[in-house]
């Protein structure tokens, strides 16, 4: 009896022993990585303590009207939006809102137009007397470059064609993206009605031409450059570690054997392509070729991001202030904020926002 107590009491000691050792190990690794990228940790730790926005299960809004899944385009069943218009009596001086288009991420492979973040945009624009449209697009499982972009286009043509049909004043409009979809936006308000227009809105060959303009860009952590981004994670002090393990959902299988999303959107990977191919699927091309005189923007971005490098919308925040002047350009970065966090769309950030949108879109 005596042995058997010696006996359980030797396992227990061992398995105290061998925690121990896991500890140690962990912590061990836990202070190394603390001293290589102090950063990192923190950015990662942001992540993991930031507030979190749950969406009601219904979307019970009595505020207006909805259409829900309206086409805009005949080649593809992901073509499609959802409108949603407030009544006009509750607008300022008993106006027609003002159009907002909303365009979800998701690294070009998921998600749709109802999306958490797209959802956290409309719903409170909807209730401050914008109409709001977000658009649904081809994925890259479903088409590449530049479908998803074409489709973004072409959902904005029909708008402006249809605004007096629905009740909205689309003559002046924004355009929201958020991460791929930021690159989205970006790309339709840098570009003209000549450029990326292959996909036709339902009816319009029998109207008057309709522009595709966009009035004010709002861009929250866009994936606006395709090269570079090692170099900005190594400034920031971002581990690949950290970060394969904040974005396993864009690799591995996701990528379909290409290096990356974007790779796998263009289905060439980026390191392979010509000077030529790199510049048509670059923003800047565009930014710097055309005027641009009637664009406004907001960017938004936090510095917690382990998706985008923040340094991305720093870059087009500076680009685009020194193009269009200061004035026309504002640019926030959020302490602690991680990629597609709920507190870039609390009421705080959106009332500021909204005060941005008003000056431009109804002077």
């Amino acid at each position: 009896m005596k042995n058997g107590k010696n006996k359980k009491g030797s396992i227990k000691g061992w398995a105290v022993r061998i925690v121990l050792i896991v500890l140690c190990c962990l912590t061990a690794v836990f202070a190394a990585c603390a001293a290589l990228y102090p950063k990192g940790l923190q950015a990662a730790w942001s992540n993991v303590i930031s507030k979190r926005v749950r969406l009601p299960e219904t979307d019970d809004w009595t505020g207006g009207k909805s259409f829900l899944k309206v086409p805009y385009a005949e080649d593809s069943e992901s073509q499609y939006l959802d409108l949603y218009l407030p009544e006009t009596d509750g607008v300022s001086g008993g106006k027609l809102p003002q159009l907002y288009v909303i365009i979800h991420g998701g690294g070009f492979i998921t998600n749709d137009s109802q999306s958490k973040q797209a959802q956290l945009m409309y719903r409170y624009f909807r209730d401050h007397g914008y109409a709001c449209a977000t658009v649904n697009y081809r994925l890259a499982q479903e088409a590449q470059f530049p479908a998803a972009l074409s489709d973004c286009k072409a959902a904005i043509r029909f708008l402006r064609a249809h605004a007096e049909e629905y009740g909205y004043d689309a003559r002046k409009l924004a355009v929201f993206g958020e991460s791929a979809g930021g690159y989205l936006a970006t790309m339709c308000s840098v570009t003209d009605d000549s450029q990326f227009t292959d996909v036709s809105f339902i009816g319009e060959e029998n109207m008057d031409p309709v522009s595709g303009e966009v009035d004010l860009l709002v861009d929250y952590y866009g994936h606006i450059e395709n090269e570079g981004a090692e170099e900005d994670w190594k400034k920031l002090g971002i581990p690949a570690l950290i970060r394969s393990v904040a974005n396993s959902w864009i690799s591995g299988s996701a990528t379909r054997g290409y290096a990356d999303v974007q790779s796998f959107w263009f289905r060439k990977n980026i390191t392979e392509m010509t000077p030529e191919e790199k510049a048509k699927v670059d923003p800047y091309t565009y930014i710097d070729s055309h005027d641009l005189e009637k664009l406004s923007v907001w960017i938004i971005h936090g510095d917690a991001d382990l998706t985008v490098p923040y340094l991305q919308s720093e870059r087009l925040a500076a680009h685009m202030a020194q193009k269009l002047g200061d004035g026309r350009v504002s640019y926030t970065l959020y302490p602690g904020q991680g990629h597609a966090g709920d507190m870039l769309y609390s009421d705080e950030v959106l009332d500021g926002l909204k005060e941005y949108m008003d000056a431009w879109l109804r002077e």
